[in-house]
């Protein structure tokens, strides 16, 4: 019977739009949660606090959920090539490059809505499922991912999937039915090191280490204060995240392209955002309304005219 209701959760999640998905057990992700508390030991976190609070839970769902059996991970391709290239882009007034992620809808909204319809499904099955994660809940997403066989963790310590590299979004059902799991990946980087020599401020100071005070993709989106003066020189045009790590991946270099419309560069604000995007703009709440509905809004206006004025030191 749990053969049949996991092959059916499967489908399910491929109709409501999901690339690939994987099964896992509710168990403790011991090794990864004691990964996690080194590295927050170690104040790589950066000021992103909640990250702090409890860790024990992003690691043992059971914490939370006594009843949990699995997990379903989920994987949504993103990618999309820029049209035009972004070299040929030329404007007289300051530019930045914007992360493949975010240049359409927010992703969020996207999966969330994609989630509704799985959990809708797998509670037709008999099935309790207590919420879907997309990034904003406290479970360590790569770590269950990776166990389930979505993909292994890699050196810049991003999910690589074998069809869409790691321009993938996660997703996770936790249900309290018990399901056949798959077989977790194994870590194939080899002795590769593109991501780790690629970045320019050091983020990456060992294989599968990241101290994201140093991460570009941090620096313009999760800190709050003025950008170092020992990166200013070094952000290699980002304005909005980063993607250095992933483009000399030899895992992404013969990408497929997403077949979600949300994420389409036509439905955001695409792969540049200038200070042209942003004059007309007075005021915060003008800002949110503006922007509610991709991800940018996160680093506020505040921000992204930080990080353009930082580009131009």
């Amino acid at each position: 019977m749990s053969k049949i209701k996991t092959d059916k959760i499967k489908a399910l999640a491929r109709s409501a739009g999901f690339d690939d998905v994987r099964i896992t057990t509710a168990e403790p992700a011991t090794e990864a949660g004691t990964h996690l508390l080194s590295w927050l030991s170690s104040g790589f976190s950066g000021e992103m606090a909640y990250l702090n609070k409890t860790p024990e839970i992003r690691f043992d769902p059971k914490r939370r959920f006594q009843e949990a059996k699995s997990i379903i991970c989920l994987a949504l391709n993103y990618y999309q090539e820029a049209e035009p290239p972004i070299s040929e882009r030329q404007a007289p007034y300051p530019t930045g490059k914007v992360s493949r992620y975010a240049w359409g809808e927010d992703y969020h909204l996207i999966i969330e809505k994609k989630l509704l319809a799985l959990i809708e499904g797998i509670e037709s099955l008999g099935g309790k499922c207590w919420k879907g994660y997309v990034d904003h809940g406290p479970l360590l997403e790569r770590a269950f991912a990776e166990r389930s066989g979505l993909g292994f963790i890699g050196k810049n310590t991003n999910l690589i999937t074998a069809d869409y590299g790691s321009w993938v979004f996660l997703a996770e059902v936790i249900t309290d039915l018990k399901l056949i799991e798959d077989q977790a990946a194994i870590r194939n980087c080899g002795t590769c090191r593109s991501c780790i020599d690629a970045c320019p401020t050091d983020a990456l100071r060992e294989p599968y280490r990241l101290d994201a005070r140093r991460c570009i993709s941090y620096l313009t989106i999760e800190n709050k204060g003025p950008i170092p003066d020992e990166f200013t020189d070094k952000m290699d045009g980002w304005v909005f995240g980063c993607d250095l790590c992933q483009e000399v991946c030899p895992y992404n270099w013969k990408p497929l392209p997403t077949e979600e419309p949300g994420f389409s560069q036509s439905r955001g604000i695409g792969p540049v955002l200038s200070k042209n995007n942003l004059k007309d703009i007075p005021d915060n709440r003008t800002f949110k309304q503006h922007f509610k509905a991709t991800p940018l809004l996160r680093a506020k206006r505040s921000g992204l005219i930080r990080n353009l004025d930082t580009l131009q030191q």
